[in-house]
């Protein structure tokens, strides 16, 4: 008689399988509890930032005739730039802001920066196209047609940011002078098609702080004929010193104002030398630029200093042959 084979019971082998896939189901949870509660006490990068609004009050100056009081930036500039620099003034780093005076918050930035110091330019122009600001100490405009030098307002600050900055009033200061060309000519003969204006001994670029020109720039800028009575032709530039012997001088200008053809011939030219110009000031020169008619050059020099105060002020200067 055959003796049966008595069967262990599988019982306790399943009960290890159960506790063992318990164990490790029990870690993984442990394991990803941890995890979450490390990613809850992470830092994020805007933890270290906060709101900080940058609002332009107003321009101080004189503004061709509207006031001599503080104005709105809109009545007189139609672009604004602001850049902001971080403390460690990487250039890469920066952030530049461009408006226009079409854009609803004209004159109003927001954005979110880390605690701590930063370096904060806001210029004020009239420009087709935006200025360069990778050097906060010299903010540049081309010195041809492309990107001229018009009217241009600054202000530059270090900033502390801290949770309470909130909101930073700037009032913006006029860094430019104008050269104004006022022909006492009858009208500007019927074949000029074009005045174009070489200049040199300005800056196309401004320091923010200081308001001086920091570059030696051969500036231009051409004057389409579109209105032959149209006698009156302005010009800007950053004035800028230079020092000689320990003096610091600031640089008159040398001005070559050349009449041009529909067929692109120079038909007249006038060289005005020794052309002092200020920050925030006119420089008028006036006199009759086409006597003797075209085709005759002239260099002419300037006499007759006279001197008021109206934007800050006007130097007046007769051109004579």
């Amino acid at each position: 008689m055959k003796q049966k084979t008595m069967r262990q019971s599988s019982a306790p082998k399943k009960t290890e399988r159960v506790l063992t896939l318990f164990a490790a189901v029990l870690l993984g949870f442990s394991v990803l509890m941890a995890s979450c509660r490390a990613r809850l006490h992470e830092i994020t990068p805007d933890q270290d930032k906060v709101p900080v609004t940058i609002r332009v009050n107003n321009l101080g100056g004189d503004y061709s005739g509207l006031t001599k009081s503080m104005v709105d930036v809109n009545q007189v500039c139609s672009s604004l730039s602001f850049c902001i620099y971080p403390a460690d003034g990487e250039s890469f780093d920066k952030i530049q802001i461009n408006q226009t005076r079409d854009d609803a918050s004209f004159g109003i930035v927001s954005q979110n920066l880390t605690v701590g110091q930063h370096k904060i330019v806001v210029i004020a122009h009239n420009g087709d196209k935006n200025p360069t600001m990778t050097n906060p100490e010299s903010i540049a405009f081309s010195s041809n047609t492309q990107l001229k030098t018009t009217d241009t307002f600054c202000w530059a600050g270090q900033v502390n940011v801290t949770q309470q900055t909130g909101t930073i009033e700037v009032s913006l200061m006029r860094a430019t002078a104008m050269i104004r060309l006022k022909l006492t000519d009858a009208s500007v003969p019927a074949q000029v098609s074009e005045l174009q204006f070489a200049y040199k001994g300005g800056s196309a670029a401004v320091n923010p702080v200081t308001l001086e020109g920091t570059t030696k720039s051969n500036q231009k800028e051409n004057f389409v004929i579109e209105d032959h009575s149209n006698k009156v032709y302005e010009v800007y530039t950053f004035p800028r010193y230079e020092e000689k012997n320990g003096v610091r001088n600031l640089l008159p200008l040398e001005i070559t104002v050349t009449a041009i053809d529909i067929y692109g011939n120079a038909v007249k030219e006038r060289v005005l030398t020794n052309v002092p110009v200020t920050r925030n000031r006119i420089t008028e020169c006036t006199g009759e630029f086409f006597a003797g008619g075209c085709l005759e050059y002239t260099n002419i020099g300037f006499g007759g200093l006279q001197v008021e105060r109206d934007w800050a002020g006007t130097d007046e200067y007769a051109i004579t042959d």
